[in-house]
This record gives C-alpha cells, structure tokens and sequence, in this order.
C-alpha cells in the first residue's frame, strides 16, 4: 500500500478542510443545544457537490471510490463538524449513493443518484429493532408481495434522521423464519422514499449526535413499489453486508477525524493554561496522556485507511474494517476522556464543546455495531475461537 496521495485526494482533504471551518464551534453547539438539523452546513455541502462524491459522473456526481469518501468524511470530523457533520455525509454516501448505484436497479439510479449529486435527497437505514437489536436475522418486520408491490409492517428503533430522511435504505423480512433453512436468508433491502410511502416517526429524546435525531419509524400497510427492492428479493444479507463494511469505514473516518479535533483542542490548551507558574502541558501528568492518545489515534487511521484502500480496490475490507471501527472508537473516545481530565472543571463547560464530543463519542463504542460484536468476529474468524453465541 502506497500512502502517497494523489494531487486529487490532497485538494478533496484541503477544500473539505475550507469549507467546514467556515462553520464555528457555536453552529454546532447551537444545533446540539436546539436539536436541530444544520442545513446550512448541508446546503453549503451540495453547493460545492461533496454530497456526490460517490456518485456516477453521467447522474451529476464525481465518480470517486471509498478511499475520497473517506477522506471527505474524515476531514469534516476533523475540521470541527464533529459526529453530525460527518455522519450526515456517511449516510449519503452510504445508504444512498453506495446502496443504489451497486444494487439498485436502473430505475432507482436514474431517480435518486442525480437528487444525491445535487445535495436534494438525505438518506437513513432503517435496521435495528426494539426486541432484535443489532441481531438481523431476528427481525421482525415484514413486507409482503402483492400484485407489483409490498406490504410492509413493523417498525424500527435507533434510526437516525428518519425525521428528516428522503429515503430510507429498509432491512425487512420477506420471508418468515420458519420457511428458510439458513437464517440469513429470506432478508430483503428496500428503497423507501418517505414521500411516497406511508410511515410514522417519533423523536426519541437522546444525549449524542443531537442534531441528528434517533427515531422510532412505525410501517403500518406501508406500500412500497417492487421496482424499490435493492439487489435481489431474499437475498438481502448479502447486499447488506457489504453496505455494513461501506459503514465501518464512515464510522471509523468520522470518530478518528473528531478524536484529532479534540486532541488539538486539549493540546492548545495544555500550552496555555499556566498553573503554579508554568503551563500544564509542562507536566507529565498532562504531557504524556496526551502523546499516548495521539498514537492511539494515528494507528486508527492507518487500519482506517487501509481498509478504505481495500474497499477502493475490490478487496474484502470486512475484517480489517471492523478493526479500524473498533480502534477508532475506542481512540477517540480516550482522547476525549483525557480531553476533559486536561480541562479539568472546564471540561463539563458547554462553551468549550468538550462535553459535548464527550457526549457524542462515547455513541461509537455501541453502535452502529457494539464494541463485543467485532471482537466477536475478530475472536472467530481471525483467531478461530469458537462461536461466544
């Protein structure tokens, strides 16, 4: 792996950097506070058509690969828009562009893909359940054939931006589990378009990634077009796995970009801050768990950008992904941690953000995928443990 960038990838890193720094520290700790989406950060994305970035040149798009996706959603983190700024750009790139232009259908491409390109279309998936969880194949909701469409009930929990979401990339049952002989079959992904379809949504009240929102998506009858299934009907798993390795490298790009904001944070102020005659930076007790955090960091972004170069390149990124997911959580939510220590009373202030990022980095260590979970799969299939369920 040659860690040389392109001229290309250094202007994507310099202009994302530009442009999210037009937007303070005080925009997102107002958006937090009021629980609001940021639209002009939004807005001020399209217009310079990094919400397209992964999407076709002839829909309107750049036509890049993962590893520029990563960057843009790693330099937005780290320029200070934090876990909302990023997310909302992995959830585009993601759940929209990624989703359709690999398995949805020519119908699909030729009706989201140019919205995307031109920042009109946001985009949520719609997976966990209230008594599955993060558990896919014991979901309950399920959509039923009938002439030329689906009937879809059930509901989802934990399902950002479904307030406010276009589409919602849907992981529904089209075939009950007692008819299937493996339980990863009978699953199938569908493109919901909200406007179309109908569906409810309740906020649920939640202290991370604010501006945001979690939400409770009920499908009552919901009628959803055939032509809206994403790859194949019963096959979804398959599909969704390889949507689920795409996520693992936006998580691991947004929480190593904020873990690095928030090291700089701390370290600025470890240098000014003078206590007893001296700066607190000065003293090991500051010093070193700073330097310790940085390192942490550093070696999230290399497992970070080598499994963003193996899912540009057509390698399996499964595994090395997971662990970048894994790492970067658990850097960024030391480096935090050891942001409010160097702060000390400061640190619970709302007017130095360090609570906040507080707040919003410990979310990574749950979902989308529970810390237990890759261990799991790095116990089993990287070691050759037994199952642990």
């Amino acid at each position: 792996m040659d860690f040389t960038e392109t001229e290309e990838q250094r202007l994507i890193r310099k202009s994302i950097a530009e442009l999210v720094k037009r937007f303070p520290q005080e925009y997102w700790r107002e958006k937090d506070w009021k629980e609001e989406f940021p639209q002009e950060y939004w807005d001020a994305m399209a217009e310079h058509g990094w919400s397209g970035l992964l999407v076709p040149e002839e829909y309107g798009g750049a036509g890049l690969t993962m590893y520029e996706a990563h960057i843009a959603m790693y330099e937005a983190a780290r320029n200070g828009a934090g876990l909302p700024g990023g997310d909302l750009l992995m959830r585009t790139y993601i759940f929209g562009s990624y989703a359709i232009n690999e398995f949805g259908s020519n119908e699909l491409k030729e009706k989201w893909l140019p919205r995307i390109a031109e920042g009109k279309a946001i985009f949520s998936i719609g997976h966990t359940e209230p008594i599955a969880g993060v558990n896919t194949f014991d979901i309950e909701t399920f959509a039923e054939h009938r002439a030329g469409e689906y009937i879809i009930n059930g509901q989802k929990m934990w399902i950002t931006l479904a307030h406010r979401a276009d589409g919602i990339l849907l992981v529904a049952r089209t075939k009950h589990k007692e008819e299937v002989k493996r339980r990863s079959e009978g699953l199938t992904l569908f493109m919901v378009d909200t406007h179309e379809s109908k569906m409810k949504t309740a906020r649920i009240p939640t202290v991370a990634m604010r501006p945001l929102g979690e939400n409770m998506v009920y499908f009552e009858d919901t009628r959803v077009p055939e032509e809206n299934v994403i790859g194949e009907v019963d096959k979804g798993w398959q599909y969704l796995a390889r949507v689920f390795n795409a996520e693992r490298v936006g998580t691991a790009s947004v929480a190593t970009g904020a873990g690095e904001f928030v090291v700089d944070l701390a370290t600025d102020y470890a240098k000014n801050r003078v206590v007893f005659g001296k700066p607190i930076g000065s003293n090991q007790a500051i010093n070193f768990p700073l330097a310790e955090t940085k390192i942490y960091l550093e070696a999230a972004k290399l497992l970070l950008q080598k499994a963003a170069w193996l899912f540009a390149t057509g390698q399996d990124p499964s595994i090395v992904g997971n662990m970048a997911a894994y790492i970067a959580a658990e850097a960024a939510f030391r480096a935090v941690d050891q942001a409010i220590q160097t702060y000390g009373g400061l640190g619970f202030s709302i007017e130095t953000d360090i609570e906040r990022y507080y707040r919003d980095l410990r979310l990574f260590k749950t979902a989308p995928i529970p810390r237990e979970m890759v261990l799991n799969l790095i116990g089993r299939r990287v070691l050759g443990l037994p199952r642990t369920f």
